[in-house]
């Protein structure tokens, strides 16, 4: 029973978006509502870097309520080499590795950081060589981009700031990954039609530093698109108002009416322990307290703040966030309120069957008897950094997994699944396709990067499959 409420979670977080909106509208918040108490901390010029080192976790983001324009401290220096030293040596690419002595001044210049990030380095042997020796430290990351002295830059002989030394971290795992052929394969492909092109990446709605950085054939892909298309846009907040509306009873019913007692004292009890009042908690459908909830039961705390941490590493949240940033259009293959009405149209058996499997799920984290859901989403994530689509697909496959389920004397639960299948997997696949389908035989020449969950592109009959029905030619990208 376990491993079946862990394959009903993990399913929700490979296919669908809004499972992973609440936390995400959460983390947004909490960076608006810190934005205008602080304003920002850090020059235009770094915005881009920076984006891209939150996601490598070699920074603590509290550094963002300090001035970023700040010199960096040498406590604060120590810390970014650390972090540095423990992202490179998950690459799996080290031969040998020495401790290394820095000898850091009260007040560093940039040449002084350069110099000891450059020391860091220097402390590897790798499996490839990476051309670190016969250069100074300046000279190296000159000729590797990461210092450049332009756009902002402070020059060698300046004070180092916090966010220039966190640009120069960031940008040395970027090198450091791409020249060991460590970063992130994903699960990537493309075809075209005409003039028209359609990249495809699977997202996993939850992850984790050790995702990033991605590979340059996916960083290329996107860079390449005149547009963004994902599930839906999750920075779109009138959008989730109206999952907001669509999500409580307004007909004088409560969620007593329409679950049994015993599920309506295990949500109660669970929402308590969040600081989610009965009163509260049941004037909410049992599809949206399931959405609250479930990413919870793949953490392996329970807690709202590791959920939102993961929500916000999640891919498709960090190339909206990309796109939002630098302007590139954002397209919606559904948008908030599809998903939302999907979710609405489930059964009633069926949505207390899931709020079931989600609050056995996250209470058995709380009482400290699994840590399975985490251990599950951490795998799944090492297949994807390996672009392993085979077993990933084996992983996520559950239809023959409970032999049980299909028996005779369970026909009432594998209805439930059926209807969970369908209504989760095979309807949107097909409605994902013709999307697609559109986009390829649009008038003109344009280039799409499209994110939708893994789970729809890697199934047994997934929006792949139904392209290439239609006679589309696809290419994985590995």
């Amino acid at each position: 029973m376990q491993k079946r409420i862990l394959s009903l979670l993990l399913a929700f977080i490979l296919c669908l978006s809004m499972t992973m909106s609440m936390n995400a509208s959460i983390a947004l918040a909490a960076d608006d509502s810190a934005d205008q108490v602080t304003g920002q901390t850090y020059s235009d010029w770094a915005l881009n870097d920076l984006m891209v080192g939150d996601t490598y976790g070699i920074y603590p983001s509290s550094w963002y309520s300090l001035d970023m324009t700040a010199p960096i401290t040498r406590s604060q220096l120590k810390i970014l080499v650390s972090e540095l030293r423990q992202k490179i040596l998950k690459t799996d690419k080290i031969v040998q590795n020495v401790d290394q002595i820095y000898r850091l001044d009260k007040t560093m210049s940039v040449e002084k950081v350069l110099s000891t990030l450059y020391t860091m380095l220097s402390g590897f042997e790798f499996t490839t060589d990476l051309g670190l020796q016969g250069k100074t430290a300046s000279e190296y990351m000159k000729d590797n981009g990461i210092f450049t002295g332009a756009n902002g830059e402070l020059a060698l002989k300046n004070t180092c700031s916090i966010e220039q030394a966190c640009v120069f971290a960031t940008r040395i795992i970027t090198v450091v990954y791409d020249k060991l052929d460590a970063a992130s394969k994903g699960f990537l492909w493309v075809t075209k039609s005409g003039g028209n092109t359609v990249y495809m990446l699977g997202s996993i709605h939850m992850a984790s530093p050790d995702i990033y950085p991605l590979s340059n054939d996916i960083l290329a892909a996107y860079n390449s698109a005149d547009a963004l298309a994902v599930e839906l846009n999750l920075f779109d907040l009138e959008g989730a108002n109206k999952v907001a509306e669509l999500g409580v009873y307004t007909d004088g019913t409560t969620l007593k009416d329409h679950v049994s007692a015993e599920t309506y004292q295990k949500t109660v009890e669970l929402a308590a322990k969040f600081g989610y009042p009965e009163e509260l908690i049941s004037m909410i459908k049992p599809w949206y307290i399931y959405l609250m909830f479930a990413s919870l039961a793949l953490t392996d705390t329970a807690s709202t703040d590791d959920a939102s941490s993961a929500a916000s590493l999640g891919l498709d949240y960090n190339f909206t966030a990309n796109a939002l940033i630098t302007g590139k259009p954002i397209l919606e293959v559904e948008g908030y309120e599809y998903q939302a009405k999907m979710l609405d149209s489930f059964s009633a058996e069926l949505e207390e069957y899931l709020l079931n499997s989600t609050i056995d799920g996250v209470n058995d984290i709380l009482a400290g008897n699994s840590s399975e859901g985490a251990d599950s989403l951490d795998a799944m994530l090492q297949l994807w950094h390996d672009g392993d689509v085979e077993a990933f697909l084996k992983a996520s496959s559950t239809a023959d997994e409970y032999p049980e389920v299909y028996s005779e004397e369970a026909s009432a639960e594998k209805a439930l699944l059926d209807e969970f299948t369908l209504k989760l997997f095979t309807q949107r696949d097909a409605n994902m396709a013709d999307y697609i389908d559109g986009l390829l035989k649009a008038e003109g020449s344009h280039t799409y990067f499209i994110i939708v969950g893994s789970g729809h592109y890697i199934s047994d009959h997934s929006v792949l499959d139904i392209l290439k029905d239609k006679g589309y030619e696809i290419t994985q990208i590995k």
